[in-house]
């Protein structure tokens, strides 16, 4: 997914602001489902239907900014699978310009209901289960 950097995005000494890579990844992580070809708001249906009152909530992230970036510059957000469990996702994430990447992380994505881990409905383990074997391949 690419995002430019705008104005608003950087601090006093025209880098992205540290915070702001969040907002990047978060969308990310948002469009991973879509840019897979899945149709979100069916899988989310289904998904409601499983476990009324679900929400993914992220349980852990862990950040490493490597090089930073600039107002106009075009950035890719690169989004993959590493591992499905139960009731977490594990995704990797890097922020990159062109060839450089300018962030890493990895975060840990948990399914809850009525705030309590709970299994991840099957139609959406499958669909990213479908996808890590996509990315191992």
């Amino acid at each position: 997914m690419q995002v430019r950097v705008y104005y608003e995005d950087t601090d006093f000494s025209g880098i992205v602001y540290h915070a702001n890579y969040l907002r990047f990844m978060e969308r990310g992580r948002t469009n991973h489902l879509r840019l897979m070809g899945a149709s979100q708001h069916a899988l989310f249906e289904q998904a409601q239907e499983e476990t009324p009152g679900f929400a993914f909530v992220v349980r852990s992230m862990q950040l490493d900014f490597l090089r930073p970036a600039r107002m106009d510059d075009v950035l890719d957000v690169v989004t993959w699978p590493v591992a499905v469990k139960g009731a977490s996702i594990t995704l990797s994430q890097e922020v990159r310009r062109g060839e450089d990447v300018l962030v890493k992380a990895e975060v840990r994505v948990a399914f809850i209901s009525e705030g309590r881990a709970q299994p991840i409905p099957k139609s959406l383990r499958l669909l990213m289960k479908a996808d890590l074997a996509r990315s191992e391949s």
